[in-house]
């Protein structure tokens, strides 16, 4: 499943994995590389980033040149500033990937579920005390703080999985 050769017994980076598992799902929609979702604050600046998220990449048949991105916007401001500095993105774009792989930008405007800046208050109102103290026992050992706050919002969204 894996091109990457692992050496040794240590831990490996999950982004060598997940990068292999996500490769078929997104070429269904286009994206030839995961980067271009990764980096997409990075891309289109992070004020656009919080309301615009890339959805997938259209083609003509068998061509992977001067493609659609089709993009979801939240809200009608973010689709106006979208499509004011749609020039600006289409090159920055075309530069990240390393060729004219898009040409034009669709925009749909629509509802993403945004990462809240602090969801400990989510886990606060939707755990259990025994789901919350679980989770928080588990991630202590974590010190990044930006890692810890992934894995909380992970544990949460299994719990809610195997209750809801």
């Amino acid at each position: 499943m894996m091109n990457v050769a692992r050496r040794g017994f240590g831990c490996q980076p999950f982004s060598y994995d997940l990068r292999e598992l996500t490769k078929a799902v997104l070429g269904k929609r286009g994206f030839t590389c995961v980067d271009i979702i990764e980096k997409w604050p990075e891309v289109v600046g992070e004020d656009l980033s919080k309301g615009v998220k890339p959805e997938k990449i259209s083609y003509s048949k068998s061509q992977r040149t001067n493609g659609t991105l089709h993009v979801i916007c939240q809200g009608g401001s973010y689709a106006v500033l979208l499509e004011h500095r749609k020039k600006i993105i289409l090159e920055r774009i075309n530069t990240f990937l390393g060729y004219s792989a898009v040409s034009d930008i669709k925009i749909r405007q629509g509802i993403f579920n945004a990462l809240k800046e602090n969801s400990s208050s989510n886990i606060e109102q939707t755990l259990t005390k025994e789901q919350k103290d679980l989770l928080k026992e588990k991630v202590s050992i974590i010190s990044d703080d930006e890692l810890k706050m992934a894995a909380l919002q992970l544990g949460e969204a299994i719990f809610q999985k195997r209750t809801g």
